[in-house]
């Protein structure tokens, strides 16, 4: 029983992995993921460039997920602009990041929407939820950044106050594997969790999220294994083979990222049984309405005097009279003619048959 459902559960697993189109899909999303990387690079470095924290901090953090060719070839570059800040590149970055960054989640939304059983979404709201989303992601990344990169500057500045041992600096400058697994951690639960136009339940979420980590580390440590054995034979072509490197790394990491989402899919399916469609904006969009039609009944029962009930007094008939006549219809001339009584046998008499026997008399 046990073989047989994880046969029907691998079975469910490579239906969404089909309807997620996640080899093309994982194309489109990493040409985007390419072209959104730079202007990345350019705004997190002018910010930091004006907090006047050092490049090699940062590079510290980025060096244990990119490869090493990669890297080598990014440090230059990344250097040059945690250094060199201006506003003009600052704007023209944030510029090239939204647009590029907004078609890379619009892509991987349609490919966790097919791969959910969605096909048919709104393109207006699901642009509007990507823009938003770009700009929460890139503030919370930049701020993240921000923190790892003064970390080891706020320890040494409060050190004379709090009296820091440099054992605990030491330890905060080399948590690097740990802190880059909770952050990817972390950016995949709520790409998971918020990009999905589906009621998604939190407790399918963390298991895409834990293979997206995983992977996204491995993938970086295959790399750096497949460089060092082979790096001595593109030397002559270093810089192409070092973009077709991170191109191929792209691609394979924007795999994994669609896999994860659709392992949260077969699982929600699986235990919970049909998927009901919801964006998060018409989910917000209903509960501000519900919100709203609940305070408007409120405000019309305040507003509204009680109603007081007073005891109903019997009706008392006029002086001079015995009882209330009843308010009848005026009888037709048909109706006043009434048809003689008869007496049948020897019942007794009415009054009106004394009358008629004394007028015969």
């Amino acid at each position: 029983m046990q073989k047989r459902s994880f046969k029907l559960f691998l079975k469910a697993l490579w239906t969404h992995y089909l309807s997620a189109n996640v080899s093309d899909s994982a194309s489109v999303l990493s040409y985007y993921m390419m072209m959104s990387v730079f202007p990345i690079f350019l705004i997190v470095g002018n910010l930091i460039a004006f907090l006047n924290i050092k490049s090699a901090i940062v590079l510290n953090y980025l060096k244990p997920v990119l490869p090493s060719s990669v890297y080598q070839t990014l440090a230059p570059v990344i250097r040059s602009f945690l250094e060199q800040g201006s506003t003009g590149t600052l704007s023209i970055g944030i510029i090239v990041t939204i647009w590029s960054a907004s078609k890379a989640v619009a892509a991987f939304q349609r490919s966790i929407n097919q791969a959910y059983g969605i096909h048919n979404t709104n393109a207006v709201i699901s642009r509007f939820f990507s823009f938003i989303f770009i700009v929460v992601l890139v503030i919370a990344i930049t701020l993240l950044g921000l923190l790892f990169g003064l970390s080891e500057t706020l320890m040494r500045l409060a050190k004379p106050w709090f009296q820091i041992s440099p054992r605990l600096t030491q330890f905060v400058g080399s948590i690097k594997w740990p802190i880059s697994f909770v952050g990817i951690f972390l950016l995949g639960f709520i790409l998971y969790a918020i990009v999905p136009s589906v009621r998604v339940k939190y407790r399918y979420v963390w298991a895409g999220a834990l293979v997206t980590t995983v992977g996204w580390l491995g993938l970086g440590q295959v790399f750096s294994i497949y460089i060092r054995y082979f790096e001595n034979n593109v030397t002559s072509y270093k810089t192409i083979s070092t973009f077709i490197v991170l191109m191929v790394w792209m691609n394979l990491a924007g795999m994994i990222l669609l896999i994860g989402g659709v392992i949260n899919a077969t699982i929600q399916e699986w235990f919970q049984g049909e998927i009901q469609e919801m964006h998060l904006v018409n989910q917000i969009m209903d509960s501000a309405r519900q919100s709203r039609k609940k305070h408007l009944a409120k405000k019309q029962q305040v507003g509204q005097p009680k109603a007081t009930v007073t005891p109903t007094k019997a009706k008392t008939p006029p002086r001079g009279t015995g009882k209330v006549k009843p308010t009848t219809r005026p009888k037709t001339r048909s109706q006043l003619k009434t048809k003689r009584p008869t007496t049948t046998g020897k019942g007794p008499k009415t009054a009106v048959n004394r009358k008629h026997d004394t007028a015969k008399k």
